[in-house]
C-alpha cells in the first residue's frame, strides 16, 4: 500500500504509526537521521574493522569478524542496519546480504540450525538478483545431502513442486536453491519431514556444513573477482525478540565456535538480554560488541536538540497540524523517553482514542496513562522494588528483564526509569 506522506487521513495515520509499519532509511520522506544527537562512533568502528574508508572497501579483511549489535527494543536497530546495508552494498565495497529474520522465517518455531539454512538461502538469492553466474559443486553437495531420503524428495515434489528425484548438479544448484528459498518459510513453519531432516543433519555435524559453506564462499569470491562485482561478502542478520532466548544463547554462547568458523564478516543484531549474556560469557573475546543507545532527551533549561528530531518522526508520517496538537505532540515526545518505537506507540494509541478527531493534550495524557499501566501490569514485586530504590545499575537478571521490557532505559551508559512509569510505581 502506497501512502502520500505526511498522511492526513486519520485511518491512514493509524496505519503508518502501527508497530509493524516498516520504513526504508533511503526514503527521506519518512526517515529521520539521529546521527547529530546519538553517538555513532560504533558505526565508524565497524567500518574500520571491515576496512571501509570513504564508502569503499580498501581491501578484503585478512580475518573474518563477527559483530554483535544490540540495543533496546524500539531504539531503531533494524532501521540502522538497513541503512548500513544500503551504504556498503555496492560494487566498490561489499556484496551485502541483509537478512530480516521475521520476513524470512516463522520466528515462533525458529531453531538454531535454521540460521545456517537462511544464510545460504539469502546468499543464493543475492547472487541470483545480481545476475552473478555461479556454479558450485559444494552447493550441489549440500542439496543432495539434505534431500537424500526418498521421503524428503517426495514431500518437496508433492508439496512444494521442487524436483529432487535425482542428483542436483553444480549447474542446476543455484536455480534449485532459489526455488527452495521461495518456499522456505512454509517448509520451516511446520514440523515437516524436510525441515526435520535438514535440522537433524546440521545438528549431527555442524562443522561439516560450515566447511561446505566456506567452500561456497571461496568459490563465490573467485567469481566476484572475475566479473567486476563487489570485492567481498558481508552478512547482516537482523534478529528479533520473538526468537526464544535459549536459541541466541546456543548460537552465541554455548556453540559460538560454529558461527566463528564461518569465513565471512557477519553483523548479528540480538535482543538486549542476549547482549548481556554474551558480554558475561567467555565467548565475548571472539566478538566485536556494540550497543545502539537511546536518543537522550534534553535536560531542563538546556537547548532542545533531540526533541525536534523525535517530533519529526511523527510529522514526516502524519499531518500534525490536522491530527495532533503541538502541545500533545510535545508531551508524547517527552514521555517517549527517547525511544522511537515508544513515541510512535503513544501517538498511535492516542490517534485510536481520538476516533478521527485531533489528538488533544488530554487524549495524549490518556494514551500515556494507559501504556504506563500496561507496562506496570507486567512487573513483579521484585521489579517494583528495584525501580523504587533505583537499584537498576547492575547486570542482575531482574534488571536485564527491566531493560528488555523497557521499564528501564539506557542512554550512553546511564540508566533511568521509563517516563511512562512516572508516578505509577509507588501506587
Amino acid at each position: 500500500m502506497n501512502y502520500q506522506f505526511p498522511v492526513e487521513d486519520p485511518y491512514d495515520a493509524l496505519e503508518v504509526t502501527e508497530m509493524d509499519f516498516s520504513i526504508d532509511p533511503s526514503d527521506q520522506d519518512v526517515y529521520v537521521d539521529f546521527d547529530s544527537v546519538r553517538d555513532k562512533t560504533f558505526l565508524d568502528r565497524i567500518k574500520f574493522n571491515l576496512r571501509i574508508k570513504d564508502g569503499k572497501l580498501q581491501s578484503p579483511t585478512k580475518k573474518y569478524h563477527k559483530f554483535i549489535f544490540s540495543g533496546h527494543k524500539g531504539s531503531g536497530k533494524s532501521v540502522e542496519l538497513k541503512r548500513f546495508h544500503n551504504s556498503v552494498n555496492k560494487q566498490d565495497c561489499y556484496l551485502s546480504v541483509h537478512i530480516d529474520i521475521e520476513q524470512e522465517m516463522e520466528v515462533g518455531g525458529f531453531q538454531s540450525e535454521d540460521l545456517f539454512v537462511i544464510l545460504i538461502a539469502k546468499l543464493m538469492e543475492r547472487i541470483h538478483d545480481e545476475n552473478i553466474p555461479f556454479e558450485s559443486e559444494s552447493l550441489s553437495k549440500i542439496i543432495n545431502e539434505w534431500t537424500a531420503e526418498t521421503e524428503t524428495k517426495e514431500e518437496l515434489s508433492k508439496n512444494y513442486q521442487l524436483e529432487a528425484s535425482g542428483e542436483v548438479s553444480a549447474s542446476s544448484a543455484l536455480p534449485w536453491f532459489i526455488q527452495f528459498k521461495s518456499s522456505l518459510k512454509s517448509i520451516f513453519s511446520v514440523s515437516s519431514k524436510t525441515s526435520t531432516t535438514i535440522r537433524q543433519k546440521i545438528k549431527n555435524n555442524p562443522l561439516h556444513l560450515i566447511a561446505q559453506f566456506n567452500d561456497i564462499l571461496s568459490e563465490l569470491r573467485t567469481t566476484l573477482k572475475g566479473h567486476q562485482k563487489p570485492k567481498d561478502i558481508l552478512f547482516i542478520f537482523d534478529g528479533t525478540e520473538k526468537i526464544a532466548y535459549d536459541i541466541y544463547q546456543k548460537l552465541f554462547v554455548k556453540d559460538s565456535y560454529i558461527i566463528r568458523g564461518i569465513d565471512s564478516n557477519i553483523i548479528f543484531s540480538v535482543p538486549i538480554n542476549s547482549y548481556f549474556e554474551i558480554k558475561s560469557s567467555p565467548a565475548v573475546e571472539f566478538f566485536h560488541i556494540f550497543y545502539l543507545p537511546m536518543v537522550k532527551l534534553s535536560e531542563e533549561g538546556k537547548p532542545k536538540l533531540s526533541e525536534p528530531l523525535l517530533s519529526e518522526v511523527i510529522s514526516k508520517r502524519i499531518k500534525v497540524d490536522k491530527l495532533i496538537s503541538p502541545v500533545a505532540l510535545d508531551l508524547c515526545v517527552k514521555k517517549s523517553g527517547g525511544c522511537i518505537r515508544q513515541l510512535i506507540r503513544i501517538v498511535n494509541t492516542a490517534l485510536s482514542m481520538a476516533l478521527g478527531a485531533q489528538v488533544t493534550e488530554d487524549i495524549a495524557k490518556k494514551s500515556i496513562k494507559k501504556l504506563g499501566y500496561d507496562m506496570k501490569d507486567l512487573l513483579t514485586s521484585d521489579h517494583l522494588e528495584i525501580l523504587i530504590n533505583k537499584k537498576y545499575n547492575t547486570a542482575d537478571s531482574t534488571v536485564i528483564e527491566l531493560l528488555l521490557c523497557l521499564a528501564v532505559l539506557k542512554y550512553n551508559g546511564k540508566r533511568g526509569i521509563n517516563p511512562l512509569l512516572e508516578g505509577l510505581i509507588n501506587e
